[in-house]
């Protein structure tokens, strides 16, 4: 395992104050940090020394900079800056989001939440599909909000871009949370947009009921729950969900919704056709 950066442990960049360590990852530490010039907060993303000598690692950090570079949309963490450090290490800035993430917000039977929720994601990945992206890793921790609670989807650092060296992309290799994870990709296939959609359809449930649809000791037996095990049926007073979710956690790609674009027009249908039951309702002890 690899140690983790402290707060004595400061990377020295040109033009930011490093205050304090706000995250870490396996091949980077996130600081918030103090942007000089224009006396503004931002997270400073900042590989991790010991990660340059892999050269699939830095490739991966250099991808995920380039890709976020190019999806500049409303609900996506953007990016400021990318630099290096006074060490030669790879880093870049971006918005400081202070309001925690959705894993963090308990939300269970809120409808109308859960569903702005799924329509600011369903957008952003339109928007990243359309470009040639798709994220591989969409879940709880990875929906991050900002000053006015509108949530942006963040952490590309395993999104499979269009044109990606093969290397990048670990075929044959699962990578991502197991928790959000659909069956071609724990089986380490080759995935598309479809993958994404899966994982909203994971957040959806979990939204909605307040826990996972499929809970297991361990990744693997995660992992093998999403691939073998039933979509599991959603309290009464949710039932007219199933079908949305039924068919974005579809064990088949073929069978889930096609687009982003196709989820969030069954989103819009599903609260049209619910009407008065569209609301908070009270559900039943789990």
């Amino acid at each position: 395992m690899t140690p983790a950066r402290t707060d004595t442990d400061r990377p020295d960049v040109a033009g930011y104050r490093i205050l304090r360590v706000i995250g870490h990852g396996g091949m980077s530490t996130v600081y918030l940090a103090e942007q000089a010039s224009l006396g503004r907060k931002v997270a400073l993303k900042v590989m991790l020394p010991e990660a340059l000598a892999d050269e699939v690692s830095r490739s991966r950090f250099e991808n995920e900079a380039r890709t976020i570079a190019r999806l500049q949309h409303p609900h996506i963490v953007g990016i400021h800056e990318v630099g290096r450090t006074a060490d030669g290490v790879p880093f870049y800035s971006m918005p400081y989001l202070p309001r925690g993430h959705l894993a963090q917000r308990k939300w269970r039977g809120d409808q109308p939440r859960a569903a702005a929720v799924l329509r600011a994601l369903l957008q952003a990945l339109d928007h990243a599909h359309v470009r040639g992206v798709v994220h591989r890793d969409v879940k709880a921790e990875n929906v991050l909000f900002d000053d006015n609670e509108r949530p942006q989807l963040a952490d590309f650092g395993i999104a499979l871009r269009r044109g990606s060296s093969p290397r990048l992309t670990t075929a044959g290799l699962a990578v991502g949370s197991t928790a959000y994870m659909p069956p071609e990709q724990a089986r380490g296939l080759e995935v598309d947009r479809r993958a994404d959609l899966y994982s909203v359809g994971v957040l959806a449930w979990e939204m909605l009921t307040g826990q996972l649809p499929y809970n297991a000791g361990d990744a693997l037996g995660m992992a093998l729950m999403h691939t073998q095990d039933p979509i599991p049926r959603l309290p009464a007073p949710l039932k007219h969900w199933q079908g949305f979710i039924d068919c974005a956690m579809a064990k088949k790609p073929e069978d889930r919704y096609a687009s982003a674009q196709d989820m969030l027009e069954a989103l819009d249908a599903l609260e049209k056709r619910a009407g008065r039951q569209f609301g908070v309702v009270d559900l039943p002890a789990a």
